[in-house]
């Protein structure tokens, strides 16, 4: 199988930026909710996939982990958690925010405070990407590359690019695999990987597993993650 051009490995890193403004209880969370940027709640919901604490909580999200760590709403914490962010436009997951807040609030005799220290404190980020100038010429070359690339590598190629297809919902590796000509069903697969609730180092897993079910010879892989 011989591509019409091979793929292009990049990498990325987060340029984070604080905007002043922080949240002591569920209250400021809501209005916080309602009139941030866009690119907070980006930061919050989808770029914290970044951040190393994920290892360690089941929580996709930096707003259910605060409710869970900071205000024990272990209800509400459960609630955002499920949150898909990549699954409908920005206006639309805000709105689903602030109604699933209003919704707890409302419910409740008294407003969650956390303890000193342990306040939200709200900021936005930007993805800077990088060209590693690795090129992966075959659908082998792909998956024998998967278990050695970066995370921030396998974030921006599967997360970031989610953003950037669009209504096309595809990660690089299917868009790049359906191009030249692999086979539908990995394609149809690896995008079908429920990633966001995934940890970068799962998620590397989930699709170690992928490409070994299609591989024609997977014991190649096989080696290679020894």
């Amino acid at each position: 199988m011989t591509p019409l051009e091979p793929f292009a490995l990049f990498d990325c890193s987060l340029a984070r930026r604080a905007v002043g403004r922080s949240c002591s209880n569920l209250r400021d969370l809501l209005d916080a909710l309602r009139t941030v940027p866009d690119t907070v709640l980006e930061h919050h919901m989808m770029r914290c996939a970044l951040d190393d604490h994920f290892e360690l909580y089941e929580f996709p999200n930096d707003l259910a982990r605060w409710c869970w760590d900071a205000l024990g709403d272990r209800g509400l914490a459960e609630q955002l958690g499920l949150v898909d962010p990549y699954q409908q436009p920005l206006p639309a997951l805000r709105a689903m925010l602030v109604n699933a807040i209003e919704d707890r609030l409302w419910g409740l005799e008294r407003v969650p405070w956390c303890r000193p220290g342990l306040e939200l404190h709200l900021a936005s980020s930007r993805v800077m990407a990088f060209d590693t100038g690795e090129r992966l010429m075959t659908l082998a070359a792909l998956a024998q590359a998967l278990p050695r690339i970066s995370s921030r590598s396998l974030y921006y190629h599967v997360h970031e690019a989610r953003r950037r297809s669009g209504a096309n919902n595809s990660d690089d590796f299917s868009a790049w695999l359906e191009k030249i000509g692999a086979d539908p069903a990995l394609v149809a697969h690896l995008r079908a990987v429920d990633f966001y609730f995934l940890n970068l180092n799962q998620l590397r897993q989930e699709f170690i597993e992928v490409f070994r079910l299609y591989l024609a010879e997977p014991q190649v892989l096989l080696k290679v993650t020894a």
